[in-house]
């Protein structure tokens, strides 16, 4: 029976052990999968957002060329936008147009009136070609911007995911500890138990009495001296 207990406690202290070890497995999967789709979410934010971070990139060139700002003259950038070239070719083409209609041609009044309308053209388009590109580069910002918080989000979230998956293994091992080491100490109470009842009379006083109600069973002295009887009841 001594072994028994000491089996029983082992296998509990085992089982305890397998507990622990599959409840930690449980919450790594766990915190796997919750990471796994967090990047998931993320990349699609990404690609959602993608589109107009590109066209916000790609109008910052345009952008500090019509205001100067790479060296570049801002009226050759502002004639090579494409409403400007339109606007060009309709107006000069109604100049001379309305200029052959008189009979004038290609005279002295039709090529100023070719300038003067290429001048105001430039004035009255050059705020909108800036308003154009300034309007793209803020769409790619705002989602540019929109995409780096979501890359904070994400790692707000991942980092509480890693934490909470850190409390959490540190609950079940020390739930895991403490259940191996009350195994241990139930299998060591079992044991002194049951190492007393198979040795009763280790030491302690038999206070059984005999067959004939005095003591006279010859079992009875075993393991006691004669003193040990003197006062007892059938006892002279």
């Amino acid at each position: 029976m001594v072994v028994a207990a000491v089996g029983i406690g082992v296998a509990s202290a085992a089982a305890t052990a397998y507990a622990g070890h599959e409840a930690a497995g449980a919450t790594k999967d766990a915190a796997k999968a919750a990471m796994s789709e967090q990047d998931k979410a993320l990349a699609k934010q990404s690609e959602l957002s993608q589109p107009y971070r590109d066209l916000g990139s790609s109008a910052i060139p345009q952008l500090q060329s019509l205001l100067g700002l790479n060296g570049q003259d801002p009226t050759q950038t502002l004639r090579q936008t494409p409403g400007y070239k339109f606007q060009q070719q309709q107006g000069q083409q109604n100049t001379v147009n309305a200029a052959s209609a008189q009979g004038m041609s290609l005279s002295g009044n039709t090529l100023e009136g070719l300038a003067k309308f290429n001048q105001g053209l430039a004035d009255t388009t050059y705020q909108q070609a800036v308003g154009n590109a300034q309007n793209a580069v803020n769409t790619g910002e705002a989602s540019a911007a929109g995409q780096s918080a979501n890359v904070g989000n994400a790692a707000t979230n991942k980092g509480n995911i890693e934490i909470n998956q850190g409390n959490t293994l540190a609950g079940i091992d020390a739930n895991t500890t403490a259940g191996i080491v009350k195994s241990f100490g139930n299998a060591a109470n079992q044991y002194q138990t049951l190492s007393g009842l198979s040795n009763p009379n280790g030491g302690g006083a038999n206070l059984g009495v005999g067959i004939d109600g005095k003591g006279t069973d010859p079992s009875f002295n075993q393991g006691n001296s004669p003193g040990d009887l003197v006062g007892l009841p059938g006892y002279p």
